[in-house]
């Protein structure tokens, strides 16, 4: 079983695609039950949670930074307030459901539970936490008790190490993109000649869209193409690219809704613009595409900025109206192909597939007398 909840997308995509990882890797003898106990335990409560969470990280950012910083000298072992969700009870159900012998987990509460479930639970004999932030991760990931911990790159591992328990190891496995990205070959580098394709996942605040956007078809390069992907956030923000794009009648812009071809859209692309997300920031060095970030989420993505500048793999805009002239700028004098030739380097599309193995072996030993 693998136990995920669904504030920010980057612990629900990590599940998933450990999830697909499994499936493909036991030739679908494995099916691993993905849930999200806040939705299981109380839906309307867990709601609540989630909505107060995405207020914060998109209004009130400092705040979240504060509270961020706060909690790290924290508790953690202190669950008071599961008495409003019921994440314990939640937990002892899909246990005895699915009797699972490995449980994996890609958000950090979780194993504060375990001490205290019920003795007819089924513990799992083995627990693996998945860790989906880099560098900045808060210690609540590292405090549990848990079997083993994986973390995203070897930057992490470091932060990671000084923070667990003395003996506990941590390993690295890169972050669980889609097994989708392992299939394909390394990107080859096209000139900015041919016409730059940028991708820019739009996702913010409709101002922020707006200042972004006009930034962009002002100064890039001439035959640039521009695809705008507003995923979950089109009617909203819709008639606001709509508009733009029709201000800048000769510029090349695509906007799109959701879609499942993340991994297809991220390699036919030769740069991407996007909040600093841990599942799209790993999505991006799974298909070899640098990332020019111009939102950050004080805390838990500050350290996915400082992953792409200290690999050379991107950089950060201070504000959404100069991504347009960083950009062009990047293009000009070389940077953003040294950033591309960068990602080919570390590129590392395989981490679901490492931890399926992972999982897969420890079932296997679970299995012998």
């Amino acid at each position: 079983m693998i136990l995920t909840a669904g504030f920010g997308d980057g612990h629900n995509s990590a599940a998933r695609s450990i999830a697909a990882a499994l499936k493909q890797e036991s030739g679908g003898r494995v099916k691993a039950v993905v849930a999200d106990l806040f939705q299981d335990a109380a839906p309307v409560t867990g709601r609540f949670y989630k909505w107060l969470y995405h207020q914060a990280i998109n209004y009130f950012p400092m705040g979240w930074s504060w509270f961020f910083k706060r909690t790290a000298q924290g508790h953690f072992e202190s669950v008071w307030w599961d008495r409003f969700v019921g994440l314990r009870r939640a937990m002892e159900s899909r246990l005895k459901a699915t009797q699972s012998q490995v449980l994996v987990l890609t958000y950090p509460v979780y194993p504060y539970f375990l001490p205290d479930l019920s003795p007819d639970a089924l513990r799992p004999e083995s627990v693996f936490m998945v860790v989906t932030d880099s560098i900045s991760i808060h210690p609540i990931w590292l405090k549990g008790k848990v079997d083993r911990l994986f973390v995203t790159d070897e930057l992490s591992l470091k932060v990671a190490e000084a923070g667990v328990a003395a003996g506990e190891r941590v390993e690295v496995s890169g972050f669980p993109v889609s097994p989708v990205f392992a299939k394909f070959p390394p990107r080859r580098i096209q000139g900015p000649e041919n016409g730059l394709r940028v991708l820019y996942f739009a996702t913010t605040a409709k101002r922020h869209v707006r200042a972004t956007l006009e930034g962009l078809l002002r100064h890039l390069p001439p035959a640039s193409q521009v695809t705008v992907a507003m995923g979950r956030h089109e009617k909203r923000l819709s008639v606001a690219v709509e508009r733009i794009r029709q201000s800048f009648p000769e510029a090349s812009v695509t906007a799109i809704g959701w879609t499942k071809e993340v991994p297809d859209l991220l390699r036919r692309h030769d740069v991407v613009i996007s909040k600093a997300g841990g599942a799209t920031v790993h999505e991006c060095f799974a298909a070899g595409v640098p990332v020019l970030v111009n939102y950050v989420i004080p805390g838990q993505e500050e350290g996915n900025v400082e992953l792409l500048e200290r690999l050379g793999c991107g950089c950060r805009a201070p504000e959404a109206s100069e991504t347009g002239p960083l950009l062009a700028a990047l293009v000009a004098d070389g940077r953003l192909a040294a950033m591309q030739a960068a990602m080919l380097r570390h590129r590392r599309p395989d981490g679901a597939l490492r931890l399926a193995r992972e999982v897969l072996a420890e079932l296997q030993r679970l299995k012998k007398p």
